[in-house]
């Protein structure tokens, strides 16, 4: 991307139709990477495993849905806080940087410095608010896009052929295999997928940082897929696409896949629509349900109950944190993000009240929330990492 393909990008949020609307820029085309996705809590693999059938299907354990006799209680959603304040995170010597992710807690966020196409992105960690970790890997670039608690974080190359890379005691190190690394657990289980056009990408997973990665063995009729985000249980959020039943599904620890049906059955099968997942928070799955006329719906599903919940006919009404290079992220005049199915609206830095921001991290609890600014008025102004604390 050259200078003058950055500048436009960073000017179509003004494109909007009007000041305050939401914009759909894809930050990832505007900063090589930035937002990703948070996983959150684990699911009862009993839950999860309670009222259905094992099917063999192409080599893999697939869990079909049956009748219910009880369901279990749905999770409760974190407290909506009533205020929050933001505050821009330290740099260092990097004039720009972003925010990609943070662990459940919220006490580390990772993200990059200069994270434009080309630049240096050095990989910053902050703790608590504090950077404490700046690490130049000059050849090849890597971007950080999942965090956990022990400060261990995962990503991949930004060009190139697609590597996966982990930070870890203060270093940068290959992982093994070829692909990405998208998320990562507290109990370092790692989350992934194959380097591969689209129709030869599978999922994989590491069991920790350092150990070889194991591809998803793909059901008979399937042609590829993609890994989205994990949980504490080691269950991976996964889209596998094919000639029938493209969609999400769990990849669970033990082996065994369960397909997700979609809320409602599709208006015109056959035509294009269906759903595609975004990314885990507060013990559900968000997802976007698409249609052939470009109507784009946000739903979130509890695996334990099978239960959906249909938040907004607008899937670009409110952000919903999701890894940057599944095109999960996007901009807003005045940042909002889902804190389970109610929405926070979140206060601009005070010196870029004319900018858009990206929401890349919430917490658990949703007491800290993270992303960066992408200026609307001029390519020449900088991308500032955000941290939001609220109580």
């Amino acid at each position: 991307m050259n200078e003058e393909e950055y500048g436009n990008l960073l000017l179509r949020p003004l494109d909007t139709g009007g000041p305050d609307g939401p914009s759909k820029v894809d930050v990832g085309r505007a900063m090589r990477d930035g937002l990703r996705v948070r996983r959150v809590r684990a699911w009862s693999s009993a839950a999860v495993a309670a009222g259905v059938a094992v099917v063999i299907t192409g080599g893999v354990l697939v869990l079909r849905p049956q009748a219910e006799e009880m369901t279990p209680a749905l999770p409760a959603d974190p407290t909506l806080p009533r205020a929050c304040t933001a505050a821009a995170l330290p740099t260092g010597r990097a004039t720009s940087a972003s925010v990609e992710a943070g662990d459940p807690g919220g006490t580390y966020l990772v993200g990059s410095s200069e994270p434009v196409d080309g630049g240096d992105h050095d990989v910053l960690v902050w703790r608590n608010g504090e950077l404490v970790a700046t690490v130049a890997q000059r050849s090849p670039k890597v971007s950080m896009q999942d965090i956990n608690a022990s400060g261990v974080a995962v990503g991949a190359t930004v060009a190139g052929n697609t590597i996966p890379f982990a930070y870890h005691d203060g270093e940068i190190t290959r992982m093994k295999g070829v692909g990405n690394a998208v998320a990562i657990n507290d109990a370092g289980v790692v989350a992934g997928d194959t380097e591969g056009a689209p129709d030869a990408a599978r999922p994989q997973r590491w069991s920790s940082w350092d150990a070889e990665p194991e591809p998803m063995p793909l059901p008979a009729g399937m042609a590829g897929g993609e890994a989205y985000d994990i949980t504490e249980d080691g269950t991976i959020l996964v889209g596998l696409w094919g000639k029938q039943d493209s969609g999400p599904y769990l990849w669970h620890a033990d082996g065994s896949l369960e397909r997700i049906l979609p809320p409602v059955a599709d208006p015109d099968p056959g035509k294009g629509s269906g759903v595609g997942p975004i990314a885990i928070h507060f013990g559900w799955i968000y997802a976007e349900r698409t249609r052939d006329d470009a109507r784009s719906a946000l739903y979130r599903y509890e695996p334990g109950s099978r239960t959906w919940q249909k938040l907004s006919d607008d899937r670009y009404a409110v952000q919903v944190p999701a890894v940057q290079r599944r095109g999960g992220g996007f901009i807003q005049d005045d940042p909002a993000v889902y804190v389970g199915d109610r929405v926070l609206k979140l206060p601009k830095l005070k010196r870029y009240d004319d900018d858009s921001f990206g929401v890349t991290f919430i917490s658990e609890n949703a007491r800290v929330a993270a992303g960066s600014n992408l200026s609307g008025d001029a390519a020449g102004r900088p991308v500032v990492p955000v941290i939001w604390r609220c109580r």
